[in-house]
């Protein structure tokens, strides 16, 4: 299965595609980003890595590392349903509006969805800031730390 953690987990993280970090060091939790994901989980929600599934929306690397093409989406998105079906997470966090867009098939509305719990299937769907966006625009740290602390409280 194309993706690292729990196949019992309760919450699975799901990203849009694979970074560069990702692909040259064949690693989910590779680069800044990746660190900085590790410690949101690890020291918000208070999980280790093992206890959570990350997974990506589109599972091959999008040529020059651009945004996928629909097709690119299209394609694999049975492959991500199939992975929510049998992991049957109670929370998915869409990490970032390119994630939650493929998750919800073409939604523009990620900023007034932001850290809000949407019924999703048997799952419970919530948008979050990518760890990239973070780091460049630290400002929104804070609004992201609420979000996960609502996705902690929902796991409880």
């Amino acid at each position: 299965m194309s993706g690292y953690g729990s196949h019992q987990a309760s919450i699975m993280f799901v990203d849009a595609f694979v970074s560069a970090a990702e692909d040259e060091g064949n690693d989910y939790y590779a680069g800044r980003s990746g660190a900085m994901l590790r410690d949101m989980i690890e020291k918000v929600l208070g999980l280790s890595i093992d206890q959570v599934f990350v997974t990506h929306a589109v599972k091959c690397k999008p040529f020059g590392f651009q945004t996928p093409s629909s097709s690119e989406c299209n394609s694999c998105y049975p492959y991500l349903s199939r992975q929510i079906e049998m992991i049957a997470p109670s929370i998915i966090v869409a990490l970032g509006s390119d994630a939650y867009r493929i998750l919800s098939n073409g939604a523009e509305d990620f900023d007034s969805l932001r850290g809000q719990l949407i019924p999703y299937g048997n799952s419970l769907l919530i948008p979050l800031y990518h760890p990239t966006y973070l780091l460049r625009n630290p400002s929104f740290k804070k609004e992201a730390m609420r979000d996960l602390q609502t996705i902690k409280g929902a796991l409880q």
